[in-house]
């Protein structure tokens, strides 16, 4: 009989640590999608700026190597070379700037920092109280 008495309270203290644990994981769940929404809407809200300081830049860039190519030809390198070798160098110029960027977004800039650290620390102290 004293068997029965003891393993209730055990049993309801483990159902409500296996409810609190749910709830835990909701939370955290909901902490980390309001965070991924916040990354996602200021990327957003930026990239339209950036669309149109990159449409004007690029109409800019374009006369930029006409001019360069005209110089060229001016220097005595015929109309056809000059436009080839401003092509050429603005093609590998432009792929190194891609690499770059492509190197900086790979480097985690959308990952939710707040809830990972969250759960580390959840993790801690279920960790610790288990123990």
């Amino acid at each position: 009989m004293v068997a029965r008495e003891t393993s209730r309270p055990i049993a309801s203290l483990m159902a409500r640590v296996a409810a609190d644990l749910a709830y835990l994981m909701q939370t955290e769940f909901r902490l980390a999608r309001s965070e991924i929404g916040e990354k996602v809407a200021t990327a957003s809200s930026a990239g339209g700026y950036l669309a149109i300081g990159a449409a004007f830049a690029l109409g800019g860039l374009i006369v930029l190597l006409f001019d360069i190519a005209r110089w060229l030809t001016v220097a005595g390198i015929s109309l056809e070379w000059s436009l080839l070798l401003v092509a050429v160098v603005s093609l590998v110029v432009g792929g190194l700037i891609a690499l770059v960027g492509v190197n900086r977004v790979k480097g985690s800039a959308l990952v939710p920092r707040r809830t990972l650290e969250q759960v580390r620390e959840d993790y801690v102290t279920v960790r610790e109280h288990v123990r």
